[in-house]
């Protein structure tokens, strides 16, 4: 599925793939709407070893 507007106007394109012919939505308001975010990264116990292995 894909939003191709990139306002909040209501003009947005939803379309959804199907055989033998896909369907597209017009007029879709936008549903998602970001706060913020963060990325975290956890290394697994073997990659900690092997940074702290590093040093030494």
């Amino acid at each position: 599925m894909v939003e191709r507007s990139q306002n909040n106007d209501g003009s947005g394109v939803f379309t959804i793939p199907q055989h033998p012919v896909r369907r597209r939505l017009h007029g879709v308001e936008r549903f998602v709407t970001k706060r913020g975010g963060e990325y975290c990264f956890l290394p697994s116990l073997s990659a900690l070893r092997w940074l702290a292995d590093l040093g030494s």
